[in-house]
């Protein structure tokens, strides 16, 4: 069965995001030309007509995962006022389908290019909640060890338990800032009614 009606436009865009459900759903296997095609109801020729062959058409979809799924987070939580952006940054994070997550990580080491921007996620990713933390007023070296615990009980949860909700994910991250400001490395803003 096909992605969409054959009448509507399909443009660079659709075909990514059509690899990225693809590769979720049914894996490497979903990827081939022949599956993007018949799931697209698109000819070759289609997909060709943006990308020059298969393997551009993976780099640019690694891309695309990295741009949507990073990028676009950090640029979201860093528009947020300061004591907002651990928030905004959690409530993006738990957004993210764990089984793309997964299947990306399953798929990156079979394609030249992939396990590089995945690397290159994992950094930005990383980067970013050291970040975070350093502007709360942490040691270098603490923030980069807290950064670092807090990212690996990210990735780790979504690989664990994939069926985890991202109500249940958003209730450890605040588990762990409640750990975290209890030994006193933190302090999470609150806003209490006046009245």
């Amino acid at each position: 069965m096909s992605e969409l009606k054959h009448g509507k436009r399909f443009g660079r865009t659709d075909w990514l995001d059509l690899g990225l459900r693809q590769l979720t759903r049914h894996g490497a296997a979903g990827l081939t030309v022949e599956a993007l095609c018949q799931a697209a109801d698109r000819t070759r020729g289609s997909l060709y007509h943006h990308f020059t062959d298969h393997s551009a058409f993976i780099d640019a979809m690694m891309r695309h995962w990295r741009k949507r799924y990073t990028e676009d987070i950090a640029a979201q939580s860093a528009a947020q006022p300061p004591a907002e952006q651990r928030q905004a940054l959690t409530d993006l994070a738990v957004a993210i389908d764990p089984e793309l997550e997964i299947a990306i990580r399953r798929f990156a080491p079979s394609h030249p290019n992939a396990s590089d921007i995945v690397a290159s996620v994992d950094r930005m990713r990383l980067d970013f909640v050291i970040e975070l933390y350093r502007s709360s007023g942490l040691e270098d070296a603490i923030a980069r060890q807290i950064g670092k615990i807090e990212y690996a009980a990210y990735i780790g949860a979504m690989t664990l338990w994939p069926e985890m909700t991202a109500a249940e994910r958003k209730a450890l991250d605040q588990r762990f800032n409640e750990v975290l400001e209890q030994a006193g490395l933190i302090r999470t803003e609150t806003h209490e009614d006046p009245l």
